[in-house]
């Protein structure tokens, strides 16, 4: 099964049934993630004209603005089980438009009934659109898509598997809102403000399968929200079709496997080096036995996955900085507190020889720069992070690019730093760009956070049966917001090779697998909606 087929499977909310393409690995269960706006999508689509170009201001600022909504608040394998993922394989697609980095088909039921649900390690419950009436999702027409794209509903009576969970069960984590023990447990969960679910609480199968060349079926038993009721963006443009919570309370999916044997009490998340190219997730992954790590923080009331940095060096120097962090997968890019925000962008911005452009309010990135018009690469200073234990980081994305345009020709190549400074938050995080390239591992028995440079299929622990996309660069890191007034409409770039002052990057263009019409239907469709 090719590249383009795993890619169909995962989206196959478009079609009855969905498949996913599985995955040779040391035991793991894992998928694939393809960004949202590659170009690759968007040609198959047809559709460039009404996505921000890759690269462009308009891109970066909407997922920018994305980060702010939504997040209101020699290798060597540790595995010695195999590994599960969803029962159609490990394929994940990233779609940051949609609330959170990273979506995947789930098969949910008896029969199966597939559900594209977003990944996030910042939230705990696995919920799906249910009983919700007229205010369901039930096609991305619904929500102002100019094309009709169906969605599953759940519906617990046509699930022979599906049963109450009562209040009097330990599960009901809702129970102060029950009326009697009796009662259908209810849950009430709050994303920021003005997004959350509302509903009931059940059980109910996931389909999962050995991520080995047996690709032995797994039936989960989960407990799964009926949501009701979704505020926000969850009406809008935001996870339109569940979430499938990867936090660390006892409902979320990997307490759940592991407290039932399914798998160890760890999973991985591998994030493309570049935007545009695909990543996975593998349950009961424990990573390498090289692999740098830090330990878990936990600060009550949060329950997300915190760290401590105890250090950072900017072109080799060192910086004082040192704080606690939440890593949050729902984060396009990473999210610092004053007065770490300060002293990091100073330190980047004092090495920097480009001049630096003007801040504009409306565009939330303060620390861009104008390259030379006769620059064949980009200069900028190596990042590195320190953490407890003295783990390091050293970031492969730490800015993005982009050409602004020009009214006769081509516009200048601008390059930012991918950090904003946090605003209404009180925490730092800790933003899928600062991973790019690293197979990130949570192990939640051992409580460390692990990391390992990884192209997500190339390693000897995460062979595919499927041949790998093209290692092909985009623009840098992405983010999300609308294109500053006082700067000109933004077209794609295409700049030249980025060089940190270590080492020297090819030119970026947009990349990503060859994908079939139906799979970049959804892709690049899903974006639209927060333009609509």
């Amino acid at each position: 099964m090719d590249v383009a087929r795993q890619v169909f499977v995962l989206l196959s909310v478009l079609v009855v049934s969905w498949g996913f393409e599985r995955c040779e690995a040391s035991g793991k269960f894992g998928f694939e993630v393809h960004h949202m706006f590659s170009d690759a999508v968007k040609q198959s689509l047809g559709l460039d004209d009404l996505v921000p170009e890759q690269g462009s201001l308009e891109y970066f600022k909407v997922l920018a603005h994305r980060d702010r909504l939504i997040r209101g608040r020699g290798l060597a394998s540790n595995n010695e089980e195999t590994p599960i993922t969803f029962d159609g394989g490990n394929l994940t697609v990233s779609i940051k438009l949609l609330g959170s980095l990273y979506y995947a088909n789930v098969s949910v039921g008896t029969p199966p009934s597939s559900f594209l649900v977003a990944l996030d390690t910042g939230s705990d419950l696995f919920w799906l659109p249910c009983n919700c009436g007229t205010t369901c999702i039930r096609d991305l027409e619904d929500i102002g898509v100019p094309q009709s794209v169906p969605l599953n509903l759940y519906t617990p009576n046509a699930s022979t598997t599906s049963s109450s969970i009562r209040c009097s069960d330990k599960r009901c984590f809702g129970s102060k809102k029950c009326s009697s023990p009796k009662s259908i447990c209810p849950y009430q969960i709050s994303y920021s403000n003005s997004t959350g679910t509302t509903g009931t609480l059940l059980q109910d199968v996931l389909h999962l399968a050995t991520e080995d060349e047996n690709l032995t079926p797994v039936k989960a038993n989960v407990t799964l929200g009926c949501g009701q009721k979704q505020t926000g963006l969850f009406q809008r443009n935001t996870s339109v079709n569940g979430v499938l919570g990867l936090g660390i309370k006892d409902y979320s999916v990997p307490s759940i496997l592991a407290k039932a044997n399914i798998t160890a009490n760890s999973f991985s998340m591998c994030f493309g080096r570049v935007i545009g190219n695909v990543g996975r997730i593998s349950f009961g992954d424990k990573g390498y036995t090289d692999q740098e790590e830090t330990p878990f923080i936990s600060v009550a009331p949060s329950t997300a996955y915190g760290v401590n940095m105890t250090g950072v060096s900017v072109g080799g120097d060192p910086v004082d900085i040192r704080l606690f962090a939440k890593f949050d997968t729902g984060s396009s890019f990473t999210h610092l507190l004053e007065p770490a925000y300060g002293v990091l962008t100073k330190s980047f911005d004092d090495l920097v020889e480009d001049r630096r452009r003007p801040v504009v309010p409306e565009f939330p990135f303060e620390f861009c720069y104008d390259l030379s018009l006769n620059a064949t690469s980009i200069k900028f200073p190596l990042v590195e992070m320190t953490f407890v234990g003295g783990s390091k980081i050293i970031l492969n994305n730490p800015f993005f690019t982009a050409r602004t345009q020009a009214r006769h020709g081509e516009g200048n190549v601008m390059y930012c730093l991918g950090v904003l400074k946090s605003v209404g938050r009180k925490t730092n995080v800790i933003g899928q760009n600062f991973v790019a390239g690293y197979r990130v591992v949570f192990d939640r028995e051992r409580r460390i956070l692990g990391w390992k440079p990884s192209l997500c299929f190339e390693d000897d622990s995460l062979e595919s049966t499927t041949p790998p996309p093209p290692e092909t660069e985009a623009p840098e890191p992405s983010v999300s917001a609308p294109p500053p007034r006082s700067l000109p409409p933004a077209v794609s770039a295409t700049p030249p090779p980025i060089d940190p002052r270590n080492s020297t990057r090819n030119p970026s263009t947009s990349g990503a697998a060859n994908l079939i019409p139906l799979t970049s239907q959804l892709l690049l469709l899903l974006p639209l909606l927060v333009f609509i």
